[in-house]
């Protein structure tokens, strides 16, 4: 299940009634509604519910001038900011009569927290003995802070399209709730499931995976698979996944048919959790039917050749097949383009990239130049991969990349002997990102790093 916090300021009457009804609208859409009267106990710290509230993969801010001005509410939002990804994150609904687009109005929010900081620095230096104040202190450092990010902030937040209080209201915040989880989800249900499944079959990997979840401060979990699925994938594989898989394998002997197990579940486990990160609402209706179909010329907003693999996946609704390749995490489909000296022309240059295909798709047969009979083998075997979903080759071309291969009339010629085959230009420049992570190079890294654990393992032994 998802889950969504909200950042609100909690002593207006008001914006309790409208939270109370956003808490009913998430409930009805599945969606698990975490707020402060029902998650902090008494006694409990707000500090803690807060600091969990600041590295939420979703919190809905009510935003008002009473929020701006709230310490407590600044404090969840400073947060919030500085955890990564923050547009991506936060989901606005900003109160009637909260005059937040204009520049010159944005200014008295700058000007309160200029006043508190230097209203508290007076009173220190007040103070007759400054000793033991530290606590006092740190709220100076927050004003200073808050008056330090304002400005920023708030021209972020009025940069976001943001329907009006009364849309909200009237549509049961349709709009915001389907940011969060749109209702068109059963790929991700599905998702869910297969982890849930691939999980049930090691116990071992799943015990430290609950004990990675407890040390974290989570609750007690009663479905480990959704647990794992409800944070930013890239959080979840960081901080849950690669420690809870590391420790597993370095607990078992690594000739053994268990640590096998282990790490084929893991492995398994990665690819499923890779396909959260796409941001399906990327993709135009064209650009979803061509990654679906998996065999026609398209474009992907992603800057690495993962971000093709788990991209053009998510669409075929498959789980990626991911393999180590130096620097980059690739395909294990993904056809890599060698290097040629041969000018401008093709012919060449098609021969030996069919060669390279063939021996992607056929790897324990090699050739040093494709027969008729061959080339039909090929396509045949392509076509055969892509129906049954059992494979997707495909070569992923940086769509600004300078060369003469990347012209379309050489893959014209390519795609008419091998039509099944999918072309896919990627660029990670001057639109949205597919992928809904804040930083794509860390993504591949952390999951290179991860399928090198056994390599890492075995020079530690």
């Amino acid at each position: 299940m998802v889950s969504v916090y909200v950042s609100y300021a909690w002593k207006d009457e008001e914006q309790h009634r409208l939270v109370d009804r956003l808490g009913t609208a998430c409930t009805a859409r599945g969606i698990d509604f975490v707020r402060d009267t029902s998650h902090v106990g008494y006694g409990n710290s707000i500090r803690e519910f807060m600091d969990r509230l600041a590295v939420a993969g979703h919190v809905v801010l009510v935003l008002s001038d009473t929020y701006f001005r709230s310490e407590y509410c600044m404090y969840e939002l400073r947060g919030i900011y500085e955890h990564r990804n923050f547009r991506k994150r936060v989901h606005p609904i900003v109160l009637s009569g909260t005059r937040l687009h204009k520049p010159k109005d944005r200014i008295t929010w700058i000007a309160h927290w200029i006043k508190e900081k230097k209203e508290l620095e007076e009173a220190l230096e007040a103070l007759e003995d400054p000793k033991h104040t530290l606590e006092l202190r740190k709220s100076l450092e927050d004003y200073a802070d808050f008056h330090r990010l304002m400005d920023q902030l708030t021209s972020l937040l009025a940069d976001m399209n943001t329907l009006t209080e009364d849309v909200h209201r009237d549509t049961d915040f349709a709009a915001l709730l389907d940011r969060i989880a749109p209702v068109d989800d059963d790929f991700r249900r599905r998702i869910i499931g297969e982890v849930r499944h691939t999980l049930a079959h090691n116990a071992h990997l799943s015990k430290v995976l609950q004990g990675r979840l407890h040390d974290s401060g989570a609750a007690s979990v009663s479905d480990l698979a959704e647990a794992l699925c409800a944070p930013p994938p890239d959080q979840a594989i960081s901080t849950l996944l690669f420690p809870a898989t590391l420790a597993c394998l370095k607990s078992l002997d690594a000739q053994a048919s268990d640590f096998v197990d282990a790490w084929t579940t893991a492995k398994s486990v990665l690819a499923w959790l890779t396909l959260l990160a796409v941001d399906v609402r990327s993709a135009g209706v064209e650009q979803q039917q061509a990654l679906a179909a998996g065999n026609l010329v398209f474009e992907i907003a992603v800057s690495t050749p993962l971000g093709v693999e788990i991209v053009s996946s998510r669409h075929r609704e498959m789980a990626p097949q991911l393999r180590v390749a130096k620097s980059n995490v690739l395909g294990a489909g993904a056809i890599e383009q060698p290097r040629y000296e041969s000018g401008w022309s093709e012919d060449a240059p098609l021969e030996n990239l069919l060669l390279e295909i063939w021996s992607c798709v056929f790897p324990e047969e090699s050739r040093t130049q494709l027969s008729s009979t061959d080339r039909h083998k090929l396509q045949a075997t392509l076509r055969v991969r892509r129906e049954q979903a059992t494979f997707h080759h495909y070569i992923a071309v940086p769509a600004d990349q300078a060369k003469p291969l990347a012209l379309s009339a050489f893959y014209q010629r390519l795609l008419a002997i091998l039509p099944d085959l999918s072309l896919i230009f990627f660029h990670g420049d001057g639109q949205a990102s597919a992928l809904l992570v804040s930083d794509e190079y860390y993504f591949m890294a952390i999951i290179r790093e991860f399928l090198t654990i056994p390599d890492l393992l075995a020079k530690k032994r």
